[in-house]
């Protein structure tokens, strides 16, 4: 029976990381052009470029639009598989609180919270 407890618990948890690991991929694809500029300077994508490039207002707004092109199409690429891998992450929490006590359940929800509110305030929902 501690088997098999272990075997689901150990399978949960997989399912979790690999719900997480998914979520994560995406988004820092997503993301990964404005990340390591962006989070160090403070600046967005655009401001960066233009300053360290030297861009006239003409080149800003071309390069504005292409940074929006991009966007776009990794929206129009993802989005069909958001739903699953939202589904993915779902199913693991469930099962999680399936093992958890009481006390642990709520601080689990409470560690949701954080974790939602963390990637609202990065706006990487």
């Amino acid at each position: 029976m501690k088997n098999s407890k272990n075997l689901a618990l150990m399978f949960l948890l997989g399912t979790f990381l690999t719900g997480g690991v998914l979520g994560f991929t995406a988004n820092r694809f997503m993301h990964r052009d404005q990340v390591c500029f962006t989070e160090s300077t403070g600046g967005s994508l655009l401001a960066i470029m233009s300053q360290r490039l030297g861009l006239s207002a003409e080149q800003q707004h071309a390069v504005d639009a292409i940074l929006d092109d991009r966007s776009r199409q990794y929206k129009l690429v993802l989005d069909p598989i958001r739903p699953r891998t939202d589904s993915i992450k779902l199913y693991a929490r469930e099962q999680m609180r399936q093992v958890l006590n009481d006390d642990q359940k709520r601080e689990f929800e409470e560690l949701i919270r954080e974790m939602n509110d963390s990637t609202r305030k990065n706006g990487r929902e």
